[in-house]
């Protein structure tokens, strides 16, 4: 019964609860970051796909493997003036609101469920370095499509960040359940000394 007891405490303590307790204030942030995730991924996917329909051609954001100057060339020739209006939304709205709430929300689902890990702060930082690679590569896009002409470096440069934004969100989905596994471990063995505290 004691043993059953501890087993109960220890739960309470891994989740942030106790009985009668209202739920964490993180909550509702984690909640507020995952819809805003979520939707804005979703708008921004939807408007991103229209515009590469429209032009035939797959759009430099959505080739994880990277591309050439002469790709975001074809792709420039093929934009109209509405096509690059709502290429831009994409870039300087949507992709820049869901990396943010994205790394927000692995931020927050760390700090929840992983708090007791050593790893943590290494893991904030991969959510970090996603957002600014994502939000880097939407700037060196426009950069490169405004350019008289679009160069070697600024194709590489942007190529280069986003293959760097799909290993990093990959990566940063990675940390979140690491850390979550790590915490699990930690705590069941944190148990047995917590049953044989309690015996005493």
């Amino acid at each position: 019964m004691a043993g059953f007891r501890a087993g109960k405490r220890s739960y309470s303590e891994d989740v942030g609860l106790t009985e009668g307790a209202k739920p964490h204030p993180n909550i509702w942030l984690i909640i507020a970051a995952a819809v805003v995730s979520t939707v804005s991924l979703a708008l921004g996917w939807l408007q991103l796909q229209s515009v590469q329909r429209a032009v035939g051609v797959p759009l430099p954001d959505v080739m994880m493997g990277g591309y050439d100057a002469a790709h975001i060339e074809s792709v420039r020739s093929l934009l109209d003036a509405p096509l690059v209006e709502r290429y831009q939304s994409v870039h300087y709205f949507w992709d820049l609101v869901f990396p943010v709430a994205f790394a927000a929300l692995i931020i927050l689902l760390v700090h929840r469920f992983g708090q007791r890990s050593a790893f943590r702060w290494p893991f904030y930082a991969v959510a970090v370095t996603y957002a600014a690679a994502d939000i880097a590569e939407n700037f060196a896009i426009e950069a490169a499509l405004a350019s008289i002409e679009v160069t070697a470096s600024e194709a590489t440069f942007a190529s280069t960040l986003t293959t760097a934004k799909f290993v990093l969100f990959a990566a940063a989905v990675l940390a979140f359940a690491l850390s979550f596994m790590l915490n699990r471990a930690t705590s069941r063995r944190d148990a047995p000394s917590s049953q044989s505290a309690s015996e005493h």
